[in-house]
Formats: C-alpha cells, structure tokens, sequence
C-alpha cells in the first residue's frame, strides 16, 4: 500500500481513519494498525507523529493490530478507555482523558512482546558517532529526562524506553518515537529546550502528570539504522547530589542489565552470551547526580567516539 506521511493529514483525516479502517502507522520495522472512538488520539498522533509513514487505506500484515475504545461499565461512572491488541491487554480501563498515555505505553508493551526473540532492556538509548548509549535505570532514577535532554541535543533517539538488542549481531534496534516526560521532568525540559514540540500535560496518571516531546525528524528518517552498544551508564538522581561517577567492570554491568532485562531469561543461555558479547567492548558507569547540566557535562566529556 502507498503512505504518506502524518503531518500531511488533517486532524479530521487522522480522525475519520481511527473510527473506520484504522490508520496503517510505521514505526521503524513496525507496522501497526490503530483504530480508536475515543476522539481523543487524533491530535496528539498528528503531532508526534507528524514525520512517520502511515496508509489511510491500510491493508497486508500487522505486527500488531490495536484498538483504544470508549467504555462505561455503568451510566453512574465516567467514560473511560480499554486498550485492545487481538483480545489481549496487559492495562485495566483508565479515564478517557489517558487515552494517548495508555496508547504510547500500550505500543511499548506490543513492541517488547513481539521483540521476544531478542534481548529487550527497560532501558533508555541513544546514539552518537555510530555508538549507542544505553541508559538503563529504574523509576525516578532520570534516565528518560536525560535521554530527553541527549535527544534534543544532539544525539540520535533510539528509544526513550526500550532497548532491543539483537541476538545475532549484537547491534541495537532503532524504534524512535515520542519521549515520555514525568512530573518536574516536564517544565525542566521545556524551559531547557524552549524549541521542543511537546505535548499539553496529562495530570493523574498512575505515573503522575506525563507529557511526551516529539522525536526529532532525522532519528525518525533513520528509524532502521541499528548502532553497537559504546557505553552503559547506569544514571541515579538524587536532588542537590554532587556528580560522582564509578567506572564498572563488564562482568558488574552485565549483573545490573541483567536486572533491567525482559527476556533474558527466557531466552536461556545463549541469551545471556549475546548479552555478554554485546557489552564486550563498551565502556560501563554508574553515576550519581542532583542535576542536569552536571550529567549532560559528564556524558559530553566521557562517552565520546575514540579519536
């Protein structure tokens, strides 16, 4: 089928296409199908999307077809939104007003299952000089507000989310899409990088206000692009904290990914030898933090592409 890309569609178009057929969205190497009633994914699809290929007049195979539908259980409570992937959801029905976070979180979930075949980090990535960055960190740790603040500046997106490592070459899949902001995350961003498109805050979320700023149009266009992991550095946040940073043997590296890992263990042994063999040649860190100019410094000095 012929595409086209978002950008070039009005919000009515965006919108006639979710409650009909659905809207055929490219993703790097993702196809996927979307359909929606709630009236409320148009515009922020238009937005954040506005560089991706999609089919108005979708049709072939589906990585994952998915629904986000209007449900009221009962006239006494709120509308409110179920994700859908081929009867399967991994959500409970949240208010109306969520129906983009659910969506973004819900394509998370549907990239990751159908990456089972390779190693997929909850991990933040970026790429520089032709070497990825890997960010792995758990919440409130700051891994996607510095993966925001790379991304606006400099650095190619790979994901603000996961990171997919390949078990035959080791190279890490590029899937840029919108970056999630939470809470203080937002206004700091936004003031930081005044030129970012960013979405209006989504309040109570169970992750609190989240917003998302939109993926630069030169990672989008290098959606496929796979890069080797350089550098794993393992960020933590704490308010006022002077940087300190710790060089990490590989062996402690691969024990705190491991931690961070889907699949690993489903994919057995040879899962952990590609993981292994992936980091082979990367620089590892952990390194504590109380704000972001003094992490940005840091990363702009350390994880540089040998001269």
């Amino acid at each position: 089928m012929s595409s086209i890309r978002m950008g070039e569609l009005s919000e009515l178009d965006i919108e006639h296409c979710l409650r009909g057929e659905g809207l055929g969205l490219q993703v790097a190497s993702f196809r996927c199908l979307v359909r929606s009633d709630t009236g409320r994914l148009s515009s922020p699809l238009r937005q954040l999307y506005q560089d991706y290929a999609v089919e108005t007049e979708p049709g072939g195979f589906y990585d994952f077809r998915i629904r986000l539908a209007k449900t009221r259980p009962n006239f006494w409570k709120s509308w409110e939104v179920e994700f859908d992937w081929d009867g399967r959801s991994p959500f409970p029905a949240m208010p109306l007003a969520q129906t983009h976070p659910l969506f973004e979180w819900g394509l998370n979930w549907c990239v990751a299952s159908v990456s089972a075949l390779h190693t997929v980090i909850h991990s933040a990535v970026v790429e520089r000089a032709g070497q990825a960055l890997v960010l792995p960190g758990q919440p409130g740790s700051g891994k996607s507000t510095l993966c925001a603040a790379l991304a606006l500046g400099g650095w190619r997106l790979l994901s603000d989310e996961l990171t997919i490592v390949s078990q035959s070459d080791g190279l890490v899949q590029a899937v840029p899409r919108p970056i999630s902001l939470k809470g203080t995350s937002i206004g700091l961003i936004g003031s930081q990088f005044p030129c970012a498109d960013m979405t209006e805050p989504v309040a109570d979320t169970h992750k609190g206000s989240i917003a998302y700023a939109r993926a630069a149009s030169a990672a989008v266009a290098a959606g496929e692009k796979s890069a080797p992991i350089g550098y794993v550095v393992f960020p933590r946040f704490r308010p006022e904290a002077e940087l300190v940073f710790e060089p990490l043997s590989r062996a402690a590296a691969l024990t705190e990914l491991m931690k961070n890992t889907f699949n690993v263990g489903m994919l057995g042994a040879e899962g952990f030898e590609a993981l292994a063999r992936s980091i082979a040649h990367a620089k590892c860190y952990a390194v504590e933090y109380g704000d972001l100019s003094s992490i940005l410094q840091w990363v702009d000095s350390t994880c540089r592409h040998p001269d």
